[in-house]
C-alpha cells in the first residue's frame, strides 16, 4: 500500500495544528512524559529530519541527533520545513525498492512500510501537541481509517520498552477510529494535561 498521499495529509494537518501553539505552551505536559510541548516539538521536527535522511540512504545521525532539532524559535516554521524535507525524500521513485535503515525503526524495513510508520507516528504525536494546547483535532476520517489500519500492524517489537509505541490500551466497544488509534499506539484517549 501505498502510504504516501496519507502521510502528506497528516502532515499538513500536524503542521496547522503545530501553527496554533503559543510560545506560553511549551512548557506543557504531554501524553509523551516526560517531555514537554516544546520537547515534543523538537521530537517530532527531528522525526521528520532523519526520516528523510533515511530514506535518502543517509545517516540520520548526521542529519539531525534524536529527539534534538532547532526550532529556531518558530515551532510551526521549523515543522514545515521538515515536513517539506520528509515529503520530497518519500516522493523519490527509489524509495519503493529500499530498505530503510533508523534506529528508531525496530529492523530495516521497506521504504512503504516506512512511510505507514511515519503516517502513525505524525497522525498520532499530531493529538499529543494538540491535547497538550488545547488545539481542535479533528482529522478526516478516510485519514483516520488508514492509520487505525496501519496501527492494527505494529508489530510487538515496536512495543517493547524504549520502542516508538507504548502497549495496547484497552478501549469500550463502542469506540470511534480516533480513538482505537490512539489505544493501539499505547494512548489514552481521555487523557488531559491536568492528569
Amino acid at each position: 500500500m501505498d502510504y504516501r498521499p496519507g502521510n502528506r495529509r497528516a502532515l499538513e494537518l500536524v503542521g496547522e495544528i503545530v501553527a496554533r501553539v503559543r510560545p506560553d505552551q511549551l512548557g506543557n505536559a504531554t501524553p509523551c512524559a516526560p517531555w514537554t510541548l516544546g520537547e515534543l516539538l523538537e521530537h517530532v521536527v527531528s522525526q521528520n529530519i532523519r526520516f528523510a535522511a533515511a530514506a535518502r540512504g543517509e545517516d540520520p545521525d548526521v542529519a539531525c541527533p534524536s529527539d534534538r532539532a532547532d526550532l529556531g524559535g518558530d515551532p510551526g516554521r521549523a515543522f514545515a520545513e521538515s515536513a517539506k524535507l520528509v515529503n520530497e525524500a518519500f516522493a523519490a521513485p527509489e524509495l519503493v525498492n529500499r530498505l530503510v535503515v533508523l534506529p528508531e525503526l525496530p529492523a530495516p524495513l521497506p521504504g512503504m512500510v516506512t512511510v505507514g510508520f511515519h503516517l502513525t507516528d505524525t497522525y498520532v504525536h499530531g493529538w499529543d501537541i494538540a491535547v497538550s494546547a488545547g488545539v481542535e483535532f479533528a482529522p478526516p476520517g478516510d485519514l483516520t481509517a488508514a492509520v487505525l489500519d496501519r496501527a492494527a500492524k505494529i508489530p510487538d517489537a515496536a512495543r517493547a520498552e524504549g520502542g516508538p509505541f507504548g502497549p495496547v490500551v484497552s478501549t469500550d466497544p463502542g469506540t470511534g477510529d480516533v480513538d482505537k488509534v490512539l489505544a493501539l499506539t499505547g494512548r489514552v484517549p481521555d487523557w488531559s494535561p491536568t492528569d
